[in-house]
């Protein structure tokens, strides 16, 4: 039979561990997952044998939560610090990258002005570097001193020479100089006639660049070493855009290999590539000493000598030369007043004048190959109509006068024979000659006597 349950007054009394001396640990707990009250007593650490903390003990669910985040704003202070430095990176990166940009595109940008070998190009080349040149001083502040040292070399500008001398210094400190340094040493040397200095800088770049080619071509023509200027000047003309190549090839063809048509040729080319800063001085030169040399048509070199001649940025000295050749063309085609007004336009002093116009007779009345004239003036004188000075050559000696042919043996021997012949019958016949001479003298005597006597 069943037990009956049992009443609630006999249900005994739930005791305190803590009265009757039993221990907490001997105590049963319910399982964290059952109790819900256990993160509040964790947290709360009324337990004994919990850490001694009586501030923690005391606090509220609010209050521990607040406790509870010390490293919120440390977290917030870190992110921040990162993104700072993210963005400082970022435009640190992008400031690089647009600085390399700029100089790589000045870089392109100057190069193709220099190859159009005139004065207004290579200064606006330097120009378009200046600031470039401050951002990368081994690569732009190279390229910036190759224009400035051409503007010296060809313009004899001592400002530029200056200027690309000293910009010269870190590039020839870098552990890899550039190609344009030695470039730029090279036409400094150039300039200063320094052939060896020259001709060894150039070298350092030869086979990399074209400007090391025209400017060992130009260095073999200034010494007087024509046949070392061929190749060289070849391999710059490979380029047909290449103004400053085409126009030392046109020199070289007309100078060392007496080749007009294929100086003609090469001129034509080197003018072709001109743009809005002018033509080469040296392929406009170069035409007009064909022309003066009878070997094309005068009038296109004319045309190329005007456009010279009314170019404000053109030097004096090229300006000066410009009008030179084109007063003696004129004056070859009987155009006197012609040749007056192109001497005029180039605003000369009166003894650059006077030798000018000197110069512009003995050139028009020349025939034959170019000859550069003599004892031109300081204000005439131009690295880019660089032929040698040649005077006028003597006139041929006058022809020795023929010499006696020798006779033979056999003739001799007979002419002696009969010579002491002749000589013996030249005193019979004086003596008979007297004789009759002396007769013929008395009878005249014995006459004018009988006629006195009468």
């Amino acid at each position: 039979m069943p037990k009956p349950p049992i009443a609630p007054d006999e249900l005994p009394e739930p005791t305190d561990p803590s009265l009757d001396g039993g221990s907490p640990d001997t105590s049963y707990d319910l399982p964290p997952e059952l109790d819900d009250d256990a993160p509040k007593r964790r947290r709360g650490g009324a337990a004994k044998g919990a850490p001694a903390d009586a501030e923690l003990e005391t606090l509220d669910d609010a209050e521990f939560t607040a406790v509870s985040r010390p490293r919120a704003p440390a977290l917030k202070v870190g992110i921040a610090v990162a993104a700072v430095l993210a963005i400082g990176g970022g435009l640190l990166w992008y400031r690089s990258a647009h600085r390399a940009r700029t100089v790589r595109q000045a870089l392109v940008e100057a190069e193709t002005l220099m190859r159009l070998d005139t004065a207004a190009a290579y200064r606006a080349a330097a120009d378009k570097l200046d600031a470039p040149a401050q951002m990368d001083p081994v690569a732009a502040g190279s390229a910036r001193a190759f224009a400035l040292a051409m503007l010296a070399c060809d313009y004899r500008d001592a400002a530029a020479d200056a200027a690309a001398d000293e910009l010269l210094v870190a590039p020839e400190r870098a552990e890899t100089v550039p190609d344009q340094a030695y470039l730029a040493r090279a036409a400094l040397a150039l300039g200063k006639r320094a052939m060896g200095d020259a001709s060894n800088a150039a070298s350092r770049a030869q086979g990399r660049n074209v400007w090391a080619d025209a400017l060992q071509a130009r260095i073999a023509m200034a010494a007087d070493r024509l046949s070392a200027a061929v190749e060289p000047s070849a391999a710059a003309a490979a380029d047909g855009a290449f103004a400053a190549g085409l126009a030392v090839q046109g020199d070289v063809a007309r100078r060392a290999r007496r080749d007009p048509a294929a100086a003609r040729a090469a001129y034509t080319a080197a003018l072709a590539a001109a743009g809005d800063l002018g033509a080469s001085p040296r392929a406009t030169f170069g035409l007009a000493k064909l022309a003066l040399a009878g070997q094309m048509p005068p009038a296109e070199a004319m045309t190329g000598l005007e456009r010279l001649l009314q170019d404000g940025r053109v030097p004096a000295p090229e300006r000066g030369r410009a009008a030179l050749h084109l007063a003696a063309l004129r004056l070859r085609a009987g155009d006197g007043g012609g040749a007056q007004a192109a001497l005029d336009l180039a605003g000369l002093d009166p003894d650059a004048r006077a030798w000018a116009e000197r110069a512009a007779r003995v050139a028009a009345a020349r025939r034959g190959v170019y000859r550069a004239p003599v004892d031109a003036p300081a204000s005439l004188q131009s690295r880019t109509d660089d032929d040698p000075p040649e005077a006028e050559p003597p006139p041929p000696p006058p022809p020795p006068e023929p010499r006696p042919v020798a006779r033979p043996a056999k003739a001799l021997a007979k002419a002696s024979a009969k010579a002491p012949a002749k000589a013996s019958a030249k005193p019979a016949a004086k003596k008979a000659a007297a004789a009759h001479g002396g007769k013929s003298t008395a009878a005249k005597k014995a006459a004018k006597k009988k006629a006195t006597e009468r």
